[in-house]
């Protein structure tokens, strides 16, 4: 059963909970690195709330949450999740990842700092088995 927390979860915790729900699957937990290491889209209230899902793992009980990746992306094109090019090039690329959707990587990476296009950069590899030297 999906339900909604009743008050937000602290950013770190909302991480451990989508790393579990990622279940090791590659690409998720690269999008699920790369979404959390940014430390933006945890701290707010206004992405969390609508498009962060806990749950309960049906085999084993624990808890864990997933991202409504497609649904966050749709608020984001429609303007309803306000941010810098930079953070909405990290949310994109992270739903690209973890659910394939389509992103313009020449725009998504035009315009990011050193530090996102290595976390960018780190999540792809970490989604192809490999790690940043």
């Amino acid at each position: 059963m999906t339900r909604r927390p009743a008050t937000p979860a602290p950013p770190a915790e909302l991480a451990a909970l989508l790393a579990a729900g990622a279940d090791g699957a590659r690409a998720d937990m690269a999008a699920i690195e790369l979404l959390t290491s940014h430390h933006y889209w945890l701290t707010r209230t206004d992405f969390t709330t609508p498009f962060i899902r806990a749950a309960r793992s049906p085999l084993s009980g624990q808890a864990l949450a997933h991202v409504r990746w497609r649904a966050a992306c749709r608020a984001l094109a429609a303007g309803q999740l306000p941010c810098t090019g930079s953070e909405a090039a990290i949310l994109q690329i992270a739903a690209g990842l973890a659910a394939g959707l389509p992103v313009r990587l020449r725009d998504a990476v035009t315009g990011l700092d050193h530090a996102n296009l290595t976390a960018v950069a780190g999540a792809i590899m970490a989604a192809g088995g490999h790690h940043l030297p």
